[in-house]
Formats: structure tokens, C-alpha cells, sequence
């Protein structure tokens, strides 16, 4: 249930996306979700909805007001000289939320997942590894510098959702730090095979006492699964969007500087107009 909020990072970050018509269909996000690994039958399917309805009145209630408070003071927040610490922290906050999120669905994921049959267990390895080679093909057929240069696009249209168009400095500047980027999308791929490896063991015990304890305890422990290889190279990736966006925020124009606060701004707006909606 962690996708909530991933969803709604990903609708903010995407140019073109409506943050409003993305969180009312989240309903059907998370219903597809599941769909894609697992048949449900007609109670399952019913339980789910149940909860997904009853998490999506509580993070609105809860959390979209905190979302909208969030970006409005964000346009003085990033107004001066911006610091990779500075959207370090920006970023640890959508997480600490997407953490909360996590937390609130969990009863939701510990139930259907007790529920299963063996049936349903047995298709899950295939579409697991289905959603796994989706993850990696974007990069595993790459040689470096065409994956540097995807990264460098993707970059700059993220910026450009923010901004409006970028001049040929802020370009440049992109596209010159690219260089330093280490395809990682195999290597996340490959974490999540050893962690889904290690859910489908324990869902052979999936109704016996204790299943909810050790289904927790799994995925609090996600990271020591990623591998030290994977540990250091998406971190230092995170690090180089960071200084990236730090050294663009803090050389933005004067209308650039006033496209990215009205964003920012009408991010919040939207965020409290949901919030509003029953």
C-alpha cells in the first residue's frame, strides 16, 4: 500500500498528469495492481475494496492536508540558493509519508496475502519475474552512454514540468553531469527477486500463527536485500540527481523562478481541494 503515495510523487513529478484525476482513480490503480499478480476470487475481490476505500478516506482526511501545506510553503522554502541537502529533505519527507501509508494498509496486505490459495501462490513466481523484466528492460539493453542519455531526458522533462523550458545552459549542465550516472534498473530488478524469494517462502506459512509478525518484520528489513552493489550505486545516483536539480533550482530566470513557485503552488491548491472532496 506504499504505492499510495509513490503514485502521487510520480503523478507530480510526470509532465502532464492532473494530480486530481490520477487520486480519483487511485481506487482502480490499486485494484490493477493487484490484478496483475493475482486472480482474485469474489470474497477477496470485495475485501479489497473494502479497504482500499476505507485507506484512501484516511489518507485523504490525513495526509492530503499535510501534502498541501507541504508545497505551499515550498516556493519560499526553494526560493534562494538550493542545496542537494535542502531536496534531500524534501524527498525524506514524501517518504516518512509513503512510510505512513505502508503502515495504515498493512492489516489490508497481511489479509489477502493469508488468504490465498494455493493456486493463486503457484501463479505468482511467473508474474512476479513479468513485473521484474519490465523494471530492467528500460536500461539492460542499453550501453552506458545511451543509458546516461535516457537519464539525462527524463531529467530535463521532470525539470521542465517545474520550470517551463530549460535554456541551453541549464541543458548543457544536465546533460554534462549525466556522464556520471550508473545504470541501476538491472541491479533493482534483481533485488527484488532475492525479497520476492523470500515472500514466497513465507507464504507457505501464510496461516500459521505468527504470518503477520515475520510478513512486518520482511518488509521493514527490504534494504538488506538490495546487495552492496546496488546500495552504492543507487546511492550515489540519488546524490547526483540531487546536486543536479540543486544547481538548476539555483540558477533558474526570472520567469522560470516564477513558473516553478506557481507549480508548486497550484500542487497545494490541488492537494487542498481534494482534501476537501468526500
Amino acid at each position: 500500500m506504499r504505492q499510495v503515495s509513490l503514485v502521487l510523487i510520480a503523478a507530480v513529478l510526470l509532465s502532464g498528469c492532473s494530480i486530481k484525476l490520477v487520486y480519483n482513480n487511485l481506487d482502480r490503480f490499486v485494484r490493477w495492481q493487484v490484478s496483475d499478480y493475482i486472480d482474485l476470487d469474489d470474497n477477496q475481490r470485495r475485501y479489497l475494496n473494502q479497504e482500499v476505500k476505507r485507506l484512501l478516506a484516511w489518507h485523504r482526511s490525513n495526509h492530503l492536508p499535510l501534502y498541501s501545506d507541504f508545497m505551499l510553503k515550498l516556493p519560499v522554502q526553494l526560493s534562494d540558493t538550493v542545496t542537494p541537502s535542502t531536496l534531500r529533505g524534501v524527498f525524506e519527507q514524501f517518504t516518512v509519508w509513503a512510510d505512513e501509508v505502508e503502515s495504515e494498509g498493512m492489516p489490508l496486505a497481511v489479509n489477502l496475502l493469508a488468504s490465498l490459495t494455493d493456486e493463486q501462490i503457484a501463479e505468482l513466481p511467473a508474474r512476479l519475474e513479468e513485473s521484474n523484466r519490465d523494471i530492467e528492460k528500460d536500461e539492460i539493453d542499453l550501453d552506458l552512454e545511451e543509458a546516461q542519455a535516457a537519464w539525462s531526458k527524463d531529467l530535463e522533462d521532470t525539470m521542465r514540468r517545474f520550470t517551463g523550458r530549460l535554456n541551453d545552459e541549464q541543458v548543457a549542465l544536465i546533460e554534462r553531469r549525466a556522464t556520471a550516472y550508473q545504470p541501476e534498473r538491472a541491479l533493482w530488478a534483481d533485488y527484488r527477486r532475492r525479497w520476492q524469494e523470500a515472500l514466497l517462502d513465507l507464504l507457505e506459512d501464510r496461516q500459521s500463527t505468527g504470518f503477520d509478525v515475520r510478513f512486518r518484520t520482511l518488509v521493514a528489513a527490504r534494504e538488506t536485500y538490495y546487495g552492496e552493489e546496488y546500495t552504492r550505486i543507487s546511492g550515489e545516483n540519488e546524490q547526483l540527481s540531487l546536486e543536479v536539480v540543486a544547481a538548476v533550482l539555483s540558477n533558474l530566470s526570472e520567469k522560470q523562478s516564477r513558473r516553478f513557485a506557481e507549480s508548486l503552488t497550484e500542487l497545494g491548491e490541488d492537494f487542498a481541494e481534494l482534501a476537501g472532496q468526500t
